[in-house]
């Protein structure tokens, strides 16, 4: 059973994520869980922990599905506890993840920092390390109830 709570664009979201009851899972692992909210159309990725080079891989590319079946412009990551990220997971998600999610459609993702003072130094290596034009429609927070609203504005 996932400890999430629901949100939607009627009410403000709460502090943690719940899935929507409407909504389509596509991942729920121990590390991450993957949603789409046909409410809000929003892709919701939520991570938990530590992950290896191949699971961001193929969580990566489960999110590119998603975006790709659902036609998804907007997508919130919620990594606030979200554990140090390896060299090689840095690298991929800066570059070869970012072209792809843009490529597939993504106009504008808002990423949740996580609290985690090491995870976080993680995040704004994989900020500075990004270095195309249209990833500019992504943005950090460290609310996730202004990320949330962030992209329902848009």
């Amino acid at each position: 059973m996932l400890t999430l709570s629901y949100f939607d664009q009627r009410e403000k979201m709460h502090t943690s994520i719940e899935i929507p009851k409407d909504a389509k899972v596509y991942l729920n692992k121990p590390y991450v869980q993957v949603f789409w909210s046909p409410i809000n159309k929003i892709l919701t990725s939520r991570w938990t922990g530590f992950c290896t080079y191949d699971e961001i891989i193929a969580v990566a590319q489960r999110i590119i599905d998603a975006v790709t079946f659902e036609g998804a412009r907007k997508v919130l990551y919620d990594a606030r506890e979200i554990e140090v990220l390896d060299e090689q997971s840095q690298k991929y998600i800066a570059g070869d993840f970012t072209k792809e999610m843009i490529k597939v459609g993504i106009e504008y993702s808002a990423t949740v920092s996580p609290t985690d003072v090491f995870a976080k130094f993680s995040l704004d290596d994989i900020q500075s390390a990004i270095k195309i034009a249209e990833a500019s429609k992504n943005k950090f927070f460290q609310d996730v109830d202004e990320a949330f609203n962030w992209l329902l504005s848009k």
